[in-house]
């Protein structure tokens, strides 16, 4: 009996912390992504076709007639691909994705996250300097709250009789 009383607690344990952690917007049914970045693309670790998640800053927003291209800024995610802003940001990349995005939302300084295809490098200009682009093809995108603080999750779990004033 005393076994089946540790399992259950830790089967207990187990699903609760399951629950707590912070969960992708953007994952995945089937969670077949590559783990690998913007500067992965650059260095031709990662090319066309790869599927992934990419986070990070608008830089700029172009609607087109199929279309809408943004520039971001990467940023490396946590384990909600959440982008870490307080990490140094790194290589630009050219998202697109489907139909309209309005402009007036997705803002530059904005955070977002992309699951997406990686389509492959251009060239753009940023200022009057040209710097490669990787560019992705988006699937499924999340804009965050431009309030920072809003970002937690909003599950949460306690344990015992809490007091709150």
């Amino acid at each position: 009996m005393h076994g089946l009383a540790r399992r259950g607690g830790a089967m207990v344990l187990a699903l609760l912390l399951a629950t707590a952690c912070a969960r992708s917007p953007v994952a995945p049914e089937n969670g077949e992504v590559v783990d690998l970045g913007p500067a992965h693309v650059l260095s031709g670790d990662a090319g066309p076709g790869d599927r992934v998640i990419w986070g990070g800053r608008i830089a700029s927003i172009r609607n087109l007639a199929e279309q809408t291209e943004l520039t971001v800024v990467s940023y490396p995610l946590d384990r909600g691909d959440r982008p870490r802003i307080h990490q140094e940001p790194g290589v630009r990349f050219v998202l697109r994705y489907p139909g309209f995005l309005e402009p007036a939302q997705y803002v530059p300084g904005r955070f977002l996250t992309v699951l997406g295809t990686v389509e492959g490098l251009e060239t753009l200009a940023v200022d009057a300097y040209e710097l490669r682009h990787p560019v992705l093809q988006g699937e499924r995108l999340h804009l965050w709250p431009a309030d920072v603080s809003r970002w937690q999750s909003q599950t949460r779990f306690s344990i015992g009789v809490g007091i709150r004033l």
